[in-house]
């Protein structure tokens, strides 16, 4: 699937993921002497293996370069090859994805130039509070920010620092259980003593988690991004990473632990649902929002148990939308919901809110319509069935998609526009 591709890095691992390894049991050979020509074979090759591996270690260490600290490098292909995001900063559009590329476009997408990033890691999210100031984030728990409209760009954190923020987080956590639980036995309460000491197991598995993913690296992804203004804005991911900042990203604090999600669950996007009020949408049905700017969160109930992807706010509307093309429409700002019907079952995967419609796009070329009275308009599947990951309305009123052949126009109407897209010179 291709929301994998968030979430993988270059080998087909899911990044993030806790690799258990186990022992190989290979099978018995008998016989005497082919026995002994097998092992001496095997020891032969071993040799062999070993011998080429002490050559070639040098040559590796010399050419392998950390993509955390590698700058993306300059391709007149960049709008071509695999974008997961792309959002409207006033008049200019960015579009964010593999390799650290980051290009614009003040043209609403005829042409694009690459911004200067200091990764070579993918980047799965970008927001901008204002023209000038955005922020994007990306494999490797990185984040990096522009105030310059996305030309240049600087690293603010990374996973290594993510995960010393997620221990020391879960270390505060299992004291304070631990106190709660001695709290619970001193009075005596069987009620409170078991919910004690669940609390402290469950601390106690998410700091034994905290503490083998820091001994692995930085390998966990942040998925999406939002800032309130200039100062205040969030990033959360993979394993149920969440962190806040409240100076523009100086710093930034594991919040993890305030939003309800014990499975530790993926959060794919936080969404500005109106006011200070905020929704996080996730894995396996997860649906948590807070009220008050992330100060404080509870767990809402879910339209469907399967991975969301993102929700799109209008006004008191919001469309929830995730896995097999489920869409769920509310116009009780999240209240409740009702499923609508797109006439497709590709997973969609990003989305977009203009004056007088919702445009949702996702796997296999899919493009959903629908107006704001949660009625669909149109359902189309752009040709060569590529997936698209982000969409962004431009100036004119029309649209600009980015997935896995990078960036696609369309109309207000949702035609294809078959007007060329370049990079332009010298970028």
């Amino acid at each position: 699937m291709f929301s994998d591709l968030v979430q993988r890095d270059r080998c087909g691992r899911y990044l993030g993921g806790r690799h258990h390894g186990g022992r190989h049991h290979g099978g018995r050979h008998h016989g005497g002497k082919s026995r002994s020509a097998a092992k001496s074979r095997s020891w032969s090759q071993l040799m062999i293996s070993l011998a080429i591996c002490l050559l070639l270690a040098p040559l590796a260490q010399a050419t392998w370069q950390d993509p955390l600290n590698t700058p993306a490098m300059p391709t007149q292909l960049a709008h071509k090859e695999l974008l997961l995001d792309v959002v409207r900063a006033d008049q200019r559009l960015v579009a964010v994805g593999a390799h650290g590329h980051v290009i614009y476009s003040d043209d609403n997408g005829r042409s694009w130039q690459q911004g200067q990033v200091p990764v070579k890691v993918t980047l799965t999210a970008v927001h901008f509070s204002s023209g000038k100031y955005g922020w994007a984030v990306g494999h490797d728990g990185v984040i990096l920010h522009t105030d310059d409209g996305g030309a240049n760009w600087i690293k603010q954190f990374e996973g290594f620092r993510a995960n010393d923020a997620i221990v020391a987080a879960a270390r505060e956590l299992k004291t304070k259980r631990e106190a709660a639980l001695a709290q619970a036995e001193a009075s005596g309460d069987d009620v409170a003593i078991e919910e004690a000491e669940i609390q402290l197991e469950n601390a106690t598995f998410a700091l034994e988690d905290a503490l083998y993913d820091q001994e692995t690296g930085s390998t966990k992804p942040f998925l999406d991004v939002w800032f309130y203004d200039a100062r205040r804005g969030f990033a959360v991911g993979a394993y149920g990473m969440a962190f806040y900042t409240a100076d523009g990203g100086q710093t930034w604090s594991d919040i993890s632990a305030r939003i309800p999600n014990p499975g530790r669950m993926h959060l794919n996007a936080i969404v500005p649902v109106g006011g200070m009020a905020l929704t996080v949408v996730g894995e396996a049905g997860t649906l948590v929002r807070s009220d008050d700017l992330g100060a404080n969160w509870r767990a809402m109930l879910a339209p469907y148990e399967g991975s969301l992807f993102g929700l799109v706010s209008k006004d008191d509307q919001q469309w929830l939308f995730g896995l097999r093309g489920h869409v769920f429409h509310s116009t009780d700002a999240g209240i409740s919901w009702r499923e609508l019907s797109t006439g497709s079952e590709q997973t969609l995967l990003g989305g977009v809110s203009s004056a007088d419609r919702t445009v949702l796009v996702g796997n296999g070329g899919s493009v959903v319509m629908l107006a704001h009275r949660g009625e669909k308009i149109r359902s189309i599947i752009i040709e060569g069935r590529k997936a698209y990951a982000g969409v962004a309305q431009t100036s004119e009123g029309g649209f600009v998609l980015v997935g896995e052949n990078g960036v696609k126009r369309l109309s207000a109407s949702g035609e294809l526009l078959d007007t060329s897209i370049s990079m332009a010179a010298g970028e």
